[in-house]
């Protein structure tokens, strides 16, 4: 009876290894289904944290957009002055030029002006000239005529 004595005593100690089994692998099964449930944890909170960063970055460039922006206008307004600056300094020179083409043209009408009336005062002594001779008895006609027609005859009685 040894045997079956020692095969009755297995029992009870194999049935204890194998509960001790039984329970070692559900604890590890419970474990494991723990890890999957963590693992989906970590993954989702993975996602989350990369989407929060990549928010974070979208959110770092706003105002970095934001103030390229502002600089693209303010670059757009200094090249807008700088043309209405570079326009006012041509605008000046083109109004220099005018007013020395007016200082020129007024200089010529004055010139026209005197030059008139030394022809109108020509005139007035050549009218009063012709009013005189023809009190004098001269024939009518120019009193340049006149004059260059004695001249003419001084000269020729001169030569005689």
């Amino acid at each position: 009876m040894v045997g079956g004595a020692s095969s009755s005593r297995e029992d009870p100690g194999r049935s204890v290894l194998e509960g001790q089994l039984a329970a070692a692998t559900a604890r590890a099964e419970d474990a494991l289904a723990q890890l999957r449930e963590r693992e989906e944890e970590l993954r989702t909170a993975l996602a989350q944290t990369t989407t929060l960063e990549t928010e974070m970055a979208e959110l770092r460039l706003r105002p970095e957009a934001a103030e390229v922006a502002r600089w693209r206008q303010e670059a757009e307004a200094a090249a807008r002055w700088q043309q209405d600056a570079e326009e006012a300094v041509r605008l000046r020179a083109e109004a220099g030029d005018l007013r020395t083409q007016l200082g020129e043209e007024r200089h010529h009408s004055d010139m026209l002006r005197s030059e008139m009336r030394g022809l109108e005062r020509a005139l007035a002594l050549v009218g009063r000239s012709r009013s005189v001779t023809s009190r004098s008895g001269i024939p009518s006609g120019s009193a340049r005529h006149y004059l260059t027609g004695s001249s003419g005859r001084r000269r020729n009685e001169e030569e005689e």
